[in-house]
């Protein structure tokens, strides 16, 4: 099957590559002066690529739609908190969020946006968790009799915690979405590396020493991503399909060819 494509002329391309990405779907980027004849067989040779490529992008496609959609509630299982979401439409291009009543938000503003809503979501976000979560680590440093320099909270893509040399432990915002028993694991792990800043047997002897399930928790936070919701990963690039273009959504495949193909 020979998919639509276009064609887009690069300065400052120095060879062919091809382009999948949601709002332009399948881009050939070739340099000035390159043989557009030989586009067609280039297309042949990398079909696979392609229609890997392609159904990738398509659900993606369909993630970023259904995850656009606006959450009722949102369930904090590390802290037991369970809140509930009103929405009120109003002018203006941010949304503001205040709480009415206990475990109860009320966001006002543009609330048919997904980036708006989701950028104020993950700010509060990361105001519980650094309400919960540094004291919660500094209260395990104690436990341990470690010094811990400095605590912070952010909104990371890939990692739960991270200890670096200077004595900071930055954990994540979305540990809040796990159950307790991982959240004191990653806590854990994060201050024994206040004594052993490494992965190396004496480590992971002093993880086992304070917490005996260990590896059984350690393998259970492989799969601990499941707990985060949908909004909160794909609202930050969600935009309408009219939007998508003009400000150069980022969710793409590219694949360089070789000067001979």
């Amino acid at each position: 099957m020979l998919h639509d494509y276009t064609v887009r002329e690069s300065a400052r391309a120095k060879r062919a590559r091809l382009r999948v990405s949601v709002s332009d779907g399948l881009v050939v980027v070739i340099p000035k002066g390159f043989d557009r004849r030989r586009i067609p067989r280039m297309l042949a040779e990398h079909r696979d690529w392609i229609e890997r490529a392609i159904r990738q992008i398509e659900a993606e496609r369909e993630a970023l739609q259904s995850n656009g959609r606006r959450p009722e509630a949102i369930e904090l299982p590390a802290i037991g908190q369970s809140w509930r979401l009103e929405w009120q439409a109003a002018p203006g291009a941010r949304v503001r969020i205040a709480e009415p009543d206990p475990r109860t938000l009320r966001l006002s503003g543009a609330t048919d946006n997904p980036i708006a809503w989701g950028k104020s979501l993950r700010g509060w976000l990361l105001e519980r968790g650094r309400e919960h979560l540094i004291p919660r680590a500094e209260e395990m440093a104690r436990t341990l009799d470690v010094r811990i320099e400095r605590v912070s909270v952010r909104c990371q893509r890939t990692r739960w915690g991270s200890y670096s040399t200077r004595g900071t432990i930055s954990l994540n915002a979305q540990l809040l979405f796990l159950p307790e028993r991982l959240v004191r694991f990653v806590l854990l792990h994060e201050v024994c590396h206040a004594m052993h800043p490494n992965h190396s047997p004496e480590f992971w002897a002093l993880v086992r020493a304070h917490e005996p399930e260990a590896d059984r928790l350690r393998e259970e936070l492989r799969s601990a991503w499941k707990h985060v919701p949908g909004w909160l990963t794909i609202a930050k690039r969600w935009m309408p399909p009219w939007q998508q273009a003009s400000a150069g959504y980022s969710g793409s495949h590219t694949k360089g060819l070789r000067e001979d193909e």
